[in-house]
């Protein structure tokens, strides 16, 4: 997260505003809320708040900035503010994305290095957070590794804000207006950025647009304007404002602990509600009293001056040395995570940013600006000759994985089968498999085993829902074209001649809204139209494969790891599921469940995470030993008995 200096060096030749160690705490505060909160230890569940409090400083700082330079020599000098922005933000964030881009192409998979090809540019381009919304997320990325440069949306926001804002001041001064005058147009501002907000259907739009989260960031340019004024300055400078302050504090660490990025008032105009409690704290850190003396506090200081550093750092550093890599995880892991982002932001801090923040380093305007063009070429020419591009775009196509002769005797025809001879699941079994990723997992798993006498079809594919759809969208990344998926009914029906048993696997793609191919208005998830659609989906199959002696087993959604709103693992989603499933169950004898979830274990635990790595696909080896040693098994008991019920209806 960026950061703005309140005490620019003399060769800066700018104002020179009183340094407050409170702010610098207070910035030790927001960043600490986001580094905890990327752990993954679950103690601030809210620590994304720390992004807002920062925006919310950023914009109090560079707008006391420009306030104090407008008011001492009436304008604004914006070639100098940019290039001042630029010697403290463009040396550390380019390093960091070439450094990225270059591990990258050793530590990362295909589709994770391309990935990072494109964070990258965008980063670079201080576009990262619109290339999240206009280009979404697939579903391969959502459970894979997530990106080393993914944290780089917010410092995107804030550089695009760096140019208009200052815009709007220089503007305002070149115009005779002032203080008043920029407080009507921010709080202009702030009005429609909530109101944006509150209009917005997508929860991905307000927390990553720059439009939507502009209100947090004027919010600190209006608390710059009400302060600084000569008749203003008592009264908001107040010491009355330290306790309100310190309450303040308190109430941003209590959000964050009691928050989550699911929660709903969030994205209705509670970011901006937040923001109004940061500049509380912002107040108190500047006045005289208990807030500024605790947040005062060196190790607090030492972390804030630092913070930009350790926040452009510390998530590559998680991502890359993750419990998989380390062999151990929880508080050990964050220690380590922890120790290597702080070596690495303080070497950064001495070394790179201060000399040429200071202009100890590059210190003609004309070799800095060299520097910075010839700097951008090679990072964006290392991201787009070292990173590959690869066509994410899932094979929908049909895998035969193995095979096996099929019995020549139908077990559903009574004249074949001696009514006193029980059908008991022995034999040769043909299995197709049908869903999403989490169907094609299963689907090796089975195929894995090698045994003689089971063969598998895969037609699970990536991130295909079992309705035809044209996109999904879920409640945090936004919508996925998914129109690459194959037609299910019609799957079923070239391979039913082939297979004894359709295993449908429940997958998470299933859990999401859809709009339908033929461009009728968008499903929600659980609906009662999605109820119909799903219930019409499975006569249709029913109607093609039952007479043929084919069985349909519907394989049980466990609980996954990972976030529920992303994923619709929330409980009212798994409810809406099993009634789903127990509907087919009980209205057509050629489909049954196959338990699933009690095989196992809780995805937060440590044997869970063993299993499922990534929280939802099985682990290869465990799913070939799951497959033998219970699996399969099921899949024979539960075809054998539905076989029977068949011959006998």
């Amino acid at each position: 997260m960026s950061e703005t200096s309140t005490d620019p060096s003399p060769a800066d030749e700018g104002p020179r505003p009183t340094r407050h160690r409170g702010l610098d705490g207070l910035r030790g505060i927001a960043v600490i809320l986001v580094l905890v909160f990327h752990s993954g230890l679950d103690w601030l569940p809210g620590g994304f708040l720390g992004v807002s409090l920062f925006f919310t400083l950023s914009g109090y700082l560079i707008v006391n900035l420009l306030l104090m330079e407008g008011e001492r020599i009436g304008r604004v000098d914006l070639r100098a503010f940019w290039s001042r922005r630029l010697r403290r933000l463009a040396p550390a964030s380019l390093v960091v994305v070439a450094a990225v881009v270059g591990v990258a192409t050793w530590l990362s998979t295909t589709v994770e290095a391309d990935r990072i090809r494109g964070d990258a540019i965008s980063a670079v381009a201080y576009v990262a957070n619109w290339r999240f919304i206009v280009e979404g997320q697939t579903y391969d990325q959502l459970f894979a590794a997530p990106s080393p440069l993914q944290h780089l949306w917010s410092l995107s926001i804030e550089e695009q804000m760096y140019v208009l804002v200052p815009l709007v001041v220089a503007a305002t001064f070149a115009w005779g207006g002032g203080r008043r005058v920029l407080m009507a147009v921010f709080a202009a501002g702030v009005s429609a950025s909530v109101l944006t907000s509150m209009a917005s259907d997508r929860d991905d739009v307000v927390y990553y647009g720059t439009h939507t989260r502009a209100a947090e960031l004027l919010m600190g340019a209006l608390l710059a304007c009400l302060i600084g004024g000569p008749r203003a300055r008592g009264v908001w400078r107040s010491r009355h404002w330290a306790v309100p302050g310190s309450m303040a504090v308190l109430a941003v660490i209590v959000v964050a602990r009691f928050t989550d990025v699911r929660s709903g008032w969030l994205y209705g105009g509670g970011l901006a509600l937040f923001a109004v409690v940061s500049t509380v704290a912002i107040l108190g850190s500047i006045v005289p009293g208990v807030t500024a003396r605790v947040l005062g506090w060196a190790p607090l200081v030492a972390v804030g001056k630092v913070s930009y550093g350790l926040y452009l750092i510390h998530w590559p550093i998680i991502v890359w040395l993750n419990e998989e890599r380390m062999g151990f995880g929880g508080v050990p892991l964050f220690a380590v995570q922890m120790l290597s982002t702080g070596l690495i932001a303080g070497g950064s801090y001495r070394l790179l940013e201060m000399p040429i923040r200071e202009r100890r380093m590059l210190r003609r305007p004309s070799l800095a600006g060299a520097a910075f063009v010839v700097s951008i070429m090679v990072t964006l020419g290392l991201a787009v000759i070292f990173l590959p591009t690869v066509d994410t775009t899932p094979d929908a196509s049909v895998e035969v994985l193995t095979t096996v002769p099929r019995s020549t005797t139908d077990p559903t025809d009574e004249q074949m089968v001696p009514p006193d001879i029980p059908f008991d699941g022995s034999g040769p079994l043909n299995i197709l498999v049908v869903g999403d990723s989490t169907a094609e997992n299963i689907a090796r798993g089975l195929a894995d085993v090698g045994d003689s006498e089971v063969g598998v079809v895969s037609g699970g594919v990536l991130g295909c829902p079992l309705l035809p759809a044209a996109r999904v969208r879920d409640r945090v990344v936004g919508e996925q074209d998914v129109t690459y998926c194959p037609d299910v009914v019609g799957l079923v029906a070239d391979n039913a001649d082939d297979v004894d048993v359709i295993l449908v696997v429940v997958g998470i793609a299933n859990q999401w809204d859809y709009e339908p191919v033929d461009g009728s208005p968008w499903v929600a998830a659980g609906s009662p139209d999605q109820r119909i659609a799903l219930d019409a989906l499975m006569a249709r199959i029913q109607d093609d494969v039952a007479a043929r002696g084919v069985v349909t087993l519907v394989l049980e959604a466990p609980a996954v790891r990972d976030n529920p709103d992303l994923l619709g693992d929330d409980p009212e989603s798994i409810a809406s599921w099993s009634e789903v499933i127990d509907g087919w169950d009980q209205r057509w004898v050629a489909v049954r469940t196959v338990p699933y979830a009690d095989l196992l274990s809780d995805p937060d635990s440590e044997s869970g995470r063993a299993e499922r790595p990534d929280g939802v696909h099985l682990d290869r080896a465990f799913a070939a030993d799951l497959a033998r040693d219970s699996l399969i098994p099921r899949i024979r008991e539960v075809w054998a008995s539905t076989v029977v019920d068949m011959a006998s209806s």
